[in-house]
């Protein structure tokens, strides 16, 4: 007798994914990988070795496209979509490169914190022109070989940070802790994985982007200090109610 086995629905599967980040802590980047791999694995013994599109529905699953994109990869399949443009002048490619680089930052800030050393890394006005070296400055990669390095570095940047939340960290916008820094980035990264998933005409939406809007509104108040920050925390936790991700895309240059 054939047995079959029900599947999650989409809201069944978002509570599986928060019951086992929230209440088994396992992050949500190894689940995205384990999903990815997985599907990447089923993918190659399926079929016949050939080239391949990677395209993900509007579900909030686009990372775990790209990690399925960078298994086949891996495996020597032809992934068509990382020379699309994704950032402004950056191809898919590029953006990935941008990720690495900047993972490498946070490990570098965040050993300059624990050295003692909390001043700003250089002025805010350096900012673009640092990025753009720093990309020219990257060996040449593909990006899902890129995706996997930033991948595995910001796992270990997570893992770091937990012991070191509250060590005064700066950053080229100023000195906050390196907690309230990582609401900025995870800011970023979200932002970015909309890039990607937008840049192959589909859509991507953060799944607490309350949170994440909170998360950097602390970041960005915790510099003002005093009545002001706190007055602003508290305006950020009743505008964050309102379509927050679409505040953030828009805040970020983005609709």
């Amino acid at each position: 007798m054939i047995q079959t086995l029900p599947l999650y629905d989409a809201g069944e599967m978002r509570a599986a994914d928060a019951g086992a980040i929230e209440t088994v802590g396992i992050p949500g980047a190894v689940l995205m990988e384990r999903a990815g791999l997985a599907a990447a694995d089923e993918i190659a013994r399926s079929y016949p070795r050939t080239s391949v599109a990677v395209v993900c529905g509007g579900g909030n699953n686009g990372g775990d496209g790209f990690v399925v994109g960078r298994h086949l990869h891996a495996a020597g399949w032809d992934v068509e979509q990382w020379s699309r443009p994704a950032c402004g002048a950056w191809s898919g490619t590029d953006l990935a490169g941008h990720l690495v680089t900047v993972i490498g930052w946070y490990h570098d800030w965040l050993d300059r914190a624990l050295d003692g050393i909390a001043e700003p890394v250089f002025p805010i006005a350096e900012l673009d022109a640092r990025t753009a070296a720093a990309l020219d400055a990257l060996p040449p990669g593909s990006g899902p070989d890129r995706i996997g390095e930033f991948a595995d570095s910001a796992e270990r940047y997570a893992t770091r940070l937990a012991d070191h939340w509250d060590v005064p960290f700066g950053y080229p916008r100023g000195t906050v802790t390196a907690g309230l820094h990582a609401g900025v980035a995870a800011v970023e990264w979200h932002v970015h994985a909309w890039d990607f998933a937008h840049a192959v005409g589909l859509d991507y939406v953060a799944a607490r982007a309350d949170v994440l809007f909170v998360a950097a509104a602390r970041c960005q108040m915790a510099m003002l200090g005093g009545l002001r920050g706190r007055a602003g925390v508290r305006a950020a936790k009743l505008a964050a109610r309102r379509n927050a991700w679409d505040q953030l895309l828009q805040h970020m240059g983005r609709i």
